[in-house]
């Protein structure tokens, strides 16, 4: 029973405040517009503010662990082209099989994963997630656009193939996720051992632990059953 309670409590609220966003969508309190701006929100602010958070007050040398980013790279490899193979076994129709592909290796562990991790573990305590999203997202992206490329059929009726234009396109959204920056920075920063005032860390704070709660709520306003 004790375990059984402690999983429910490390559970319940996710799905819970989940599906207060979707309760808030469909009773008005959050309109369409509003919970796709809070998702860019989390996205593109609150959640790269919190990984900065995290890793800019670690020792880099402890925290740092290259074997298991270079893990995390090789098992999304494989996990990608393990739903490629099913999707070809299942999935006749061409077109529905990149959809089928991509749906079926890409997760919410940046929302997700993170919640689970801080109701464990405690607030402000993500582990190794942020080496997972390092090591993961931008195999993640270079697979979505080689998903796409090689299961859309061109005017011709063929596939319409990689470009040198489409792959630039790709590294530079991989250089420029807001997530991946807030990494980055958050790693050099604890590199270079940079003191934080008391100021900017609190402005910090205050925003990072709205990535949680608002990220929840967001994908619970945005869930169309």
């Amino acid at each position: 029973m004790e375990n059984l309670a402690f999983s429910l409590n490390a559970t319940m609220p996710i799905f819970l405040t989940m599906l207060l966003g979707y309760v808030f969508r469909k009773t008005g309190v959050i309109s369409e517009a509003f919970s796709a701006s809070l998702n860019k929100f989390v996205f593109r602010v609150a959640l790269p503010v919190m990984l900065f958070q995290d890793l800019s007050t670690q020792d880099f040398f402890v925290f740092w662990n290259g074997r298991y980013v270079l893990f995390c790279i090789i098992s999304s490899i494989l996990s990608v082209l393990l739903v490629w193979l099913i999707g070809r076994l299942l999935v006749k129709d061409k077109a529905l099989r990149g959809e089928f592909i991509q749906a079926g290796y890409r997760s919410s562990a940046a929302i997700l994963g993170f919640a689970f991790i801080q109701n464990i573990y405690g607030q402000g305590n993500t582990g190794l997630a942020p080496l997972m999203i390092l090591g993961s997202v931008p195999i993640y992206n270079i697979a979505a656009v080689v998903v796409l490329a090689l299961t859309a059929n061109s005017p011709d009726g063929g596939t319409s193939g990689l470009d040198a234009a489409l792959m630039k396109k790709t590294v530079r959204n991989i250089v420029s996720n807001p997530i991946i920056i807030g990494i980055l920075v958050g790693l050099l920063w604890s590199l270079l051992r940079i003191p934080q005032h008391k100021i900017f860390s609190t402005t910090i704070r205050n925003l990072s632990v709205l990535a949680t709660p608002l990220g929840l709520i967001a994908i619970g306003a945005r869930f169309d059953p």
